[in-house]
């Protein structure tokens, strides 16, 4: 049966948009006409994972707990050590120069100084990342899963109160940090080094669980000074701070007290 005009005009038209999306490839990126074009993932969330040496041995997987903001700044959590920095995505790709912060004492990390440590892989939106991590002294792979926690919205109402962590050294004593936040996200604390802690939180994308935190220490000796970063909290959990100033790094989970 003879197709009619219509049919004729409608495939044109699809064969046109194909076309036009594989010359727009061409043109802006220098390469050949592949497909689709790839489409950026969202990378903003809360993780859990490891980092896995490949250099250092024996190399266990080091649990690691990372936050990136919808403004792609990020921050992960190791035991003794901190990666600051932001991250850049294209397509599917995720790579990162981070700032490595090593070396703990309390709540504070950079004692053995800092390095750098750059992430090469690749992030699906809102499910996960992995690839490859190259530092100064050390190299490996890293896998992190997405957290559905991220997506439980921001309150500064719902940190207000009174917030701790304490740990046992090894020869008894006992470090605590207790942090009071009012309702408009206003923090003050202080721990039993004699430091003392002020600053603000503010919200920024109320659909996630990510707050941005600017926090002056004083009376705290050589890591005095002023921290930026992030801080996650879901409805149920720790209040989990990720914050430096280039030198030091100011890093906890407290529990509401």
């Amino acid at each position: 049966m003879r197709k009619s005009p219509r049919v004729f005009q409608f495939a044109a038209v699809k064969l046109l948009l194909i076309a036009t999306a594989g010359w727009l490839a061409v043109a802006c990126d220098g390469v050949r006409w592949a497909g689709p074009l790839d489409i950026d993932q969202l990378p903003g969330g809360f993780y859990s994972g490891s980092f896995t040496s490949t250099v250092i041995q024996p190399s266990p997987a080091r649990p690691v707990t990372g936050i990136i903001s919808e403004g792609f700044d990020a921050q992960f959590l190791l035991a003794n050590e901190y990666y600051a920095g932001f991250v850049a995505v294209s397509g599917m790709s995720l790579t990162a120069t981070l700032t490595e912060y090593s070396g703990r004492q309390g709540v504070f990390v950079g004692f053995d100084g800092t390095s750098t440590v750059s992430l090469d892989g690749e992030v699906t939106e809102r499910d996960g990342m992995f690839g490859t991590y190259t530092g100064d002294d050390d190299e490996g792979r890293f896998a992190l899963t997405y957290s559905v926690a991220y997506e439980e919205g921001s309150s500064l109402d719902r940190l207000a109160g009174i917030w701790s962590y304490s740990q046992a050294s090894s020869g008894g004593a006992v470090y605590t940090i207790t942090l009071e936040l009012d309702d408009g996200g206003q923090l003050f604390g202080t721990d039993t080094a004699g430091c003392v802690f002020s600053g603000q939180l503010t919200i920024i994308d109320a659909r996630y669980a990510a707050y941005r935190a600017a926090i002056n220490v004083s009376m705290c000796d050589q890591v005095d000074g002023d921290y930026t970063g992030l801080v996650f909290y879901p409805d149920s959990g720790f209040l989990t701070i990720g914050t430096d100033n280039g030198e030091f790094a100011f890093t906890t989970q407290l529990e509401r007290l």
